[in-house]
């Protein structure tokens, strides 16, 4: 039996937003005392994923730099990155579109992503988009981070609905083995941060480089 959606969950980073350019010169800004490393914007994209601690240290391996002052420099980029996190960042074409007529359509939104708390909440005031949103789950929130299915299984209950009846967005492996993991549909965005030749082959019931197609997708599934 087929469900209809009713509530649609997006992860952030690489979904609805690119989040790069702001990340990237946090990062900046809080490894310059051990030396000046450029642009480091294309590496953040490639370590982007699984939380901010996994994106520094696969920033800092990359780069030579010691892990010694790991725990403070995360917590100093966390306070620095939840101050400014919205100079450079950008909806994706389409998102508001996206978020318009699902709210037309009277389907549910909310967010579920592995930044930190600070910084989620930052963005996506500054983008203007908390109103469309049921309740946001950060890093912070998750008790069980992605793929585990908390994410959705938790969504649905506090918005009354079940967990075959949400839709899981995202452009990483995380984001899909959310989805199937709690019997949601499962939507893979491509062109996002995570390795597209994976993401190709994610097992995602959907897949498309546009975040627009998503009100396509929930009109066929829901017989619009």
């Amino acid at each position: 039996m087929t469900h209809k959606v009713k509530l649609v969950i997006f992860d952030l980073d690489g979904t609805i937003a690119d989040t790069i350019p702001d990340i990237a010169a946090a990062i900046s800004k809080t490894i310059a005392k051990y030396g000046d490393f450029g642009n480091i914007e294309e590496l953040t994209r490639k370590s982007i994923g699984n939380g901010a601690r996994k994106l520094m240290e696969r920033v800092y391996d990359a780069l030579g730099i010691p892990r010694d002052d790991l725990d403070a420099d995360l917590k100093a980029y966390e306070e620095l990155y939840a101050r400014e996190n919205c100079i450079d960042t950008v909806l994706y074409p389409n998102t508001l579109k996206v978020f318009d007529g699902l709210k037309e359509r009277g389907i549910k939104m909310a967010v579920a992503t592995m930044k930190p708390r600070g910084a989620t909440w930052g963005v996506l005031e500054n983008l203007g988009v908390v109103p469309y949103m049921e309740h946001i789950f950060s890093a912070d929130d998750m008790a069980a981070p992605k793929p585990d299915p908390w994410s959705v299984v938790e969504s649905a209950r506090r918005v009354g609905v079940l967990p075959e009846e949400c839709m899981m967005v995202g452009d990483s492996m995380t984001d899909v083995g959310s989805g199937i993991s709690s019997g949601a549909v499962s939507v893979a965005i491509l062109g996002g941060y995570y390795d597209q030749e994976k993401m190709k082959n994610s097992g995602a019931m959907y897949s498309t480089y546009d975040i627009g197609d998503v009100l396509a997708i929930v009109d066929e599934i829901n017989g619009k």
